[in-house]
């Protein structure tokens, strides 16, 4: 009786922690939605210029989604052992290095918008759209840098409220200005694709606003009380975990990118209105990868906790729960994504090829999700013992080789188009699903007599 109630318990307290998370990575994807649907009335070429922008965009955010990640796991080490020195030592510094590296990338990609947009953009009658929407977006990054850090450090601790209300209000910001500034509403400039670009730039800045006011307002674990008077960079052996867990992070990510770019930059080889549904189906992999995020969530913040508190026992419960919570997601995203296709593809296109193309694209899409949710919680799982190295060799592998090696063979040579691009994800995805089961499992194994000797 007493392990079914702590069994329900964990159970709620992971929810708790998971289920903010995944809305607060869903806001992000609707407004991401919304804001394909409001470029829509710009034409196919619109839609298909802003998605040439997404995988640069992320390569050089690549540096902060791995310092996030970081935070994430330290902070939740250190709240195991109830360290609030060493939880907030790791917050300041990683911070500090996110601020100065967001200003740096910031000017550099601004000022070559043009020449990065060339390399994954191959399309004339797209790429001046294109350019100028990623200057506005990259060089005015450091918002949502910021944003990304606090909210990464708060997760750690599950704190994950606070996150959702920043995203909504950066939802809510971006919407809004979407409305006015896309086609010039209620005397407002009408800029087009660049209205889109100042919405989203101002969406990040009311999410930073939040962000900053609720970690200084709240007496908690995390704050900012030594930001400025903290010596942070004269404890050389924090600062190499620091480097350590970040750097692995940040070649994953920035492996995992350069795969997406390649095989991004062979898309564009096809026409703008093939491209432009592709777009609209990928934002379903959006949503899957919401629900896997704020699993991730949960499972790097509760993992690191068991693992920082060296109980095992908690440690493979909270694991277990999320593959279950995964394999449910997954089934009900599947099933949502085959039964509305029609009505989803309608809202964004007229003609009935580009209807049909993307609800046979959602058949392929309900696949990936069940890999992706579930590969995502093995790798969280091996985050939250502080094994970094292996998700980044296996994301290597599979995005930045098999990923566009089998994209640019089955989508050029072989002729599928389109179709090549999705066979190919289903490969790529299905090896990288086996390989971090493996390897989680393998970890894991090693976790138990490191814990239970």
């Amino acid at each position: 009786m007493l392990q079914m109630k702590i069994s329900i318990n964990r159970t709620i307290e992971f929810l708790k922690i998971a289920f903010p998370a995944i809305l607060e990575s869903l806001v992000s994807v609707i407004i991401a939605t919304i804001d394909t649907k409001m470029i829509a009335c710009l034409g196919k070429p619109a839609i298909s210029a802003v998605s040439f922008t997404t995988q640069p965009k992320l390569i050089f955010f690549s540096v902060f989604f791995a310092l996030g990640t970081t935070v994430s796991i330290l902070v939740a080490q250190a709240y195991g052992k109830r360290d609030e020195r060493e939880a907030n030592y790791y917050f300041y510094t990683i911070l500090k290095i996110a601020i100065f590296f967001s200003v740096v990338i910031g000017i550099i990609t601004a000022v070559l918008a043009e020449p990065v947009m060339r390399i994954c953009n191959h399309q004339d009658d797209t790429l001046h759209l294109s350019v100028s929407f990623f200057r506005i977006i990259m060089g005015f990054m450091i918002f949502q840098v910021l944003s990304t850090v606090i909210n990464a450090a708060l997760r750690g601790i599950g704190k994950t409220k606070v996150t959702l209300v920043s995203n909504v209000a950066m939802g809510i910001t971006d919407i809004l200005f979407n409305y006015l500034l896309i086609e010039g509403r209620l005397g407002f400039p009408r800029l087009e694709i660049r209205g889109d670009a100042v919405a989203t730039v101002l969406g990040s800045i009311a999410a930073c606003v939040i962000s900053i006011i609720a970690i200084c307002t709240q007496n908690d674990f995390i704050h900012l009380k030594g930001l400025f008077t903290e010596k942070i960079f004269s404890d050389r052996e924090r600062l190499g975990i620091i480097f350590s867990k970040a750097g692995n992070i940040v070649f994953e990510n920035l492996f995992m990118r350069i795969g997406f770019l390649v095989s991004s930059a062979i898309v564009s080889m096809l026409s703008s209105g093939e491209t432009a549904v592709y777009a609209v189906a990928m934002i379903l992999l959006n949503y899957s990868f919401a629900f896997g995020d704020g699993i991730q969530s949960a499972v790097v913040a509760l993992t690191g906790r068991a693992y920082g508190a060296g109980d095992y026992k908690a440690f493979l419960h909270y694991f277990r729960i999320a593959l279950v919570v995964g394999v449910i997601c997954s089934v009900m995203l599947g099933i949502i994504y085959n039964t509305t296709s029609e009505v989803y593809y309608k809202a964004f296109f007229t003609d009935r090829r580009a209807i049909d193309d993307g609800s046979r694209y959602s058949g392929y899409a309900a696949v990936l999700t069940l890999l992706q949710i579930i590969r995502i919680a093995d790798v969280g799982a091996m985050r939250g013992m502080g094994e970094v190295k292996t998700p980044r060799i296996i994301a290597t592998i599979c995005v930045t080789v098999v990923s566009p090696l089998f994209t640019y063979v089955m989508a050029i040579p072989a002729g599928y188009g389109v179709e090549g691009f999705w066979s190919a994800a289903v490969i790529s995805q299905g090896l990288w699903f086996v390989m971090a089961g493996g390897a989680c499992y393998k970890h894991m194994k090693r976790l138990k007599g490191e814990l239970l000797c």
